[in-house]
């Protein structure tokens, strides 16, 4: 071939080969990582006032506690649907302690939601008290009222499947203390009380690998405790966890457990704080992850999910392979969870309702 039409032939092959690749682009634009975020199908839209919330992947059921309705929120994870209120009017609801009406935190309820592996959903109310409901249905009746001795709120819980014990926070009481509590019959098996001067506590976790509770106890002695549930009620050990700063002058907050039971904690504004759970060793501080109150782990997209406010960019996703940033879900938020089975992201965001947001196809 004569080199003019070498010459030709090159340039016919450019022009096609353009047209096949602007097509082939055209025909595929990039799959965004997530949906645009929708409302939960019923969703109640009136929450202007809700602490955590919990999904249960055996089951496919997201819980919210929602002060608001004075109920935990009951929605099908599976079909993205509001099924109805559960013990709807035995919680104290969004009210502010007598004599304290700027504090509208330590007298209101419900507080912390989990559900055990017998078909129950177990809140924290605001006057000392844990109830537990039947997590299977919608419904205002409830189990019983278990009183923990304190008389401000329950919050933040973590729940051993194992053993079948509650660990509870007594977070409002002066001192605050822990509560032990077996699920099977609601009995107290006893009490954990800090110092007087300990202001609040955090996040708490059960870790399946080490079989043992893992409390956020933030202040100037910043630090994870570690309770073994066969030797209550005294810590076992205590991690220092270095950090300053953070939500609400809080210096850790959320707790998650990710792969092979690694901690994933939240060290103020510093970033989200990966810890090995025998060693209490700090393994990797993540940026994006400063300022969340709740972090949830999901092990269906192996990330994290670290709540936070809109400043900081809402809901911030983390790999949690390589505890890398990912992006940015803008539903600024306190409270997050995730349906394993279908990636589906559940955020409430206050006066708006339930939000999900599912995987990019």
């Amino acid at each position: 071939m004569h080199t003019r039409q070498l010459r030709i032939h090159a340039i016919v092959c450019s022009l096609l080969l353009a047209a096949a690749v602007g097509g082939a682009l055209a025909r595929s634009p990039q799959t965004p990582l997530f949906t645009a975020p929708v409302l939960v199908k019923g969703s109640p839209t009136n929450h202007s006032s809700f602490d955590v919330s919990w999904n249960d992947n055996s089951t496919q059921r997201y819980y919210l506690a929602d002060r608001t309705n004075n109920a935990i929120d009951m929605v099908d994870s599976a079909t993205d649907t509001f099924l109805g209120f559960i013990g709807k009017g035995h919680y104290s609801g969004a009210r502010p302690c007598p004599g304290r009406p700027n504090d509208g935190r330590h007298c209101a309820g419900p507080n912390g939601v989990v559900t055990d592996n017998l078909g129950h959903v177990w809140a924290g109310d605001g006057d000392g008290n844990i109830i537990e409901a039947d997590a299977t249905k919608p419904g205002t009746a409830i189990i019983r009222s278990i009183p923990t001795g304190g008389k401000f709120r329950v919050d933040e819980m973590a729940y051993d499947p194992a053993d079948r014990i509650l660990m509870v926070s007594n977070d409002g009481d002066s001192p605050p203390f822990l509560t032990f509590i077996r699920v099977t019959d609601g009995s107290v098996l006893g009490h954990y009380v800090y110092p007087i001067e300990q202001d609040g506590m955090e996040q708490p976790a059960w870790v399946r690998q080490t079989g043992l509770f893992y409390q956020n106890v933030p202040g100037p002695r910043n630090r994870i405790d570690v309770f073994d549930p066969h030797g209550l009620p005294n810590p076992v050990k205590s991690f220092p966890v270095e950090c300053t700063g953070g939500l609400l002058g809080l210096t850790v907050s959320g707790l998650s457990v990710g792969p092979n039971g690694r901690l994933m904690t939240v060290c103020g504004s510093v970033g989200g704080a990966s810890i090995d759970p025998r060693t209490g060793r700090i393994q990797k501080i993540v940026p994006e992850g400063g300022d969340a109150d709740e972090v949830w782990y999901d092990p269906g997209s192996n990330n994290y999910y670290f709540s936070r406010n809109a400043s900081n960019g809402g809901v911030a996703v983390v790999n949690a392979a390589a505890e890398k940033f990912v992006v940015n879900i803008l539903l600024a938020s306190h409270s997050v969870a995730v349906n394993a089975k279908n990636q589906h992201i559940f955020v409430p965001v206050s006066g708006k309702g339930i939000f999900v947001v599912a995987p990019g196809k």
